[in-house]
């Protein structure tokens, strides 16, 4: 069920970030998506390689992984999705500022003209 509130929190988020940007609000939603679970399972990769080199190999084992990491992967999901969200929305405010830059070049060298 936390599952399915994630999913929905990113979906809003980036959909209203791709309608402020005036961007595509399925592929902000999906670039959402696969930053959190990529996120998780970068996340329980490392995990697993730093348990695997600082123990034995049956500390790997699903028994052996206590269940509060859990809540580690989602921080970790949740963080690199943050992170893409921060990026994409500088990215659309630095292309937000060119546009504008590029149209006040054009109205000064009007005014300029008239004089």
């Amino acid at each position: 069920m936390i599952g399915i509130l994630f999913i929905y929190w990113i979906w809003k988020a980036f959909a209203n970030l791709a309608e402020e940007y005036g961007k595509n609000k399925w592929l902000y939603f999906f670039i959402g998506i696969v930053a959190y679970y990529g996120g998780t399972i970068v996340s329980g990769f490392g995990l697993g390689l730093c348990l695997a080199f600082l123990g034995d190999a049956s500390a790997v084992s699903e028994d052996s992984i206590n269940p509060g990491w859990n809540l580690f992967f989602i921080l970790c999901g949740g963080l690199a999705c943050y992170g893409i969200y921060k990026l994409l929305e500088y990215k659309g405010e630095r292309e937000l500022l060119k546009e504008d830059s590029i149209d006040d070049i054009g109205i000064n060298n009007e005014n300029q003209g008239d004089l």
